[in-house]
């Protein structure tokens, strides 16, 4: 069997199907990752065979040019001049980039890069000829190849995020905006075609599906290939909390956001041995750090959370999925997804917290590290979550199940072998 993933542009999104590639090649078939040029190293390093020729805008600078045009309005929640958004520093004057005329131009790129990217996936795949075809949330263009090849595609979902969402923010990705699927002669695409989510979310946070069949799996956690320091091999003396701020956070955001000070600071005071584990941009700018402050660099979070205690984060879904399968607390600090119903859904199993980067204060930051600490609820509830998930069929356990849907077209939900 002959399977396609197509990916973003954000590793994060696409980690998730690492396992299940792994397991698909372990079973003797043929995988293929259509990327963006720009993930093709990762996604080799990973031992997946990449094949860069998707495209899209970068959603890094999307967002600077947002997080601009709010300073302009007056309506930016964070503190200080916003990033240039090419530059990626502090602007000393908001007169010096014109954000109107460059958003217009942003978006006129950017669709003319999306129809590029679903006319090489669709190239692709009629020279490849899948028997099958998996996409991520940012990459569609893999359920328009696997239609017009005549074969099964699942979306597989990171984790918290559904087929059926209805909130603006949630809802990013999984559409079409250019018109593409009837471009090239398909019927146009919408959300509720999609027939199966590969999910491997806790029971206990659900995202909406909508008429399709969720396809539950273990999250088996992969971040990159990295090697284990030594000290990481011995237990910690005491308690060891990591923070962790992710790339794209400092990328859209900037260095500068104060609720991460205040989460190293909170935990620093309790005690606990403090792993920080963000950019060396990141760390230079929060300047002299607590003692017992140890940072790392670029360093996969699965490899750390073994020996944590509890995890400080900037609220993406791969990271929290990190945390709910290492059965971990973690304290939500959302940024990028800054929405009531997200946070509900992070915390709806009693195993997170969540507050909103942006708008808490270092009160409310510092009560939260200390309740993700020392709240014993917090942690049984984080170990109920990751014994659920660990209950959850492997990638290997799926890969019967789906060489018979690309075989007849059809899933059987009970050879899933899962409540869940």
């Amino acid at each position: 069997m002959r399977v396609l993933f197509t990916a973003s542009d954000w590793g994060g999104h696409y980690y998730c199907m690492v396992p299940l590639g792994w397991a698909l090649q372990a079973a003797g078939h043929e995988v293929r990752v259509a990327c963006p040029p720009g993930q093709a190293r990762a996604v080799g390093e990973a031992g997946l065979t990449a094949v860069p020729v998707l495209d899209g805008p970068d959603m890094t600078y999307c967002t600077r040019l947002i997080r601009y045009q709010e300073a302009v309005d007056g309506t930016s929640p964070l503190p200080g001049p916003p990033l240039h958004p090419v530059t990626g520093r502090p602007v000393a004057d908001l007169a010096e980039f014109d954000v109107a005329a460059e958003t217009a131009r942003f978006w006129q790129d950017a669709g003319a890069r999306v129809e590029r990217s679903y006319d090489a996936a669709v190239e692709f795949a009629g020279a490849w000829r899948p028997d099958l075809v998996v996409y991520d949330m940012m990459a569609p263009e893999g359920a328009l190849a696997a239609r017009l090849a005549g074969v099964p595609a699942l979306y597989h979902s990171a984790g918290l995020f559904g087929a059926a969402e209805t909130d603006p923010v949630l809802e990013t990705g999984l559409e079409d905006p250019t018109g593409s699927f009837a471009r090239h002669g398909a019927k146009p695409w919408s959300r509720d075609q999609i027939e199966y989510v590969i999910d491997p979310s806790p029971l206990e946070a659900l995202p909406p599906h909508g008429a399709a069949l969720r396809v539950p799996v273990r999250p088996l956690p992969y971040n990159g290939v990295r090697i284990v320091p030594p000290w990481l091999l011995e237990p910690p003396a005491g308690r060891r909390v990591c923070v962790l701020w992710g790339y794209s956070a400092t990328a859209m955001y900037g260095p500068y956001v104060p609720a991460l000070r205040h989460a190293v600071e909170a935990a620093a005071a309790t005690g606990a041995e403090v792993v920080l584990t963000a950019s060396a941009e990141q760390v230079a700018a929060l300047g002299a750090l607590p003692r017992g402050v140890r940072v790392l660099s670029d360093f996969p979070v699965d490899l750390l959370l073994a020996t944590c205690d509890a995890v400080i984060h900037h609220g993406g879904a791969g990271t929290a999925m990190n945390a709910f399968a290492a059965g971990v607390p973690q304290l939500c600090l959302t940024l990028s997804i800054d929405q009531p119903v997200f946070r509900e859904r992070l915390t709806r199993g009693g195993a997170a917290l969540a507050l909103s980067a942006l708008t808490a204060t270092e009160q409310e930051i510092h009560r939260a590290v200390t309740a993700v600490v020392d709240d014993e609820g917090l942690r049984a509830a984080a170990r109920t979550v990751a014994a659920g998930l660990a209950a959850q069929p492997s990638p290997a356990h799926l890969v019967a199940p789906l060489v018979e849907l690309a075989r007849t077209g059809r899933l059987d939900p009970a050879a899933l072998g899962t409540r869940g």
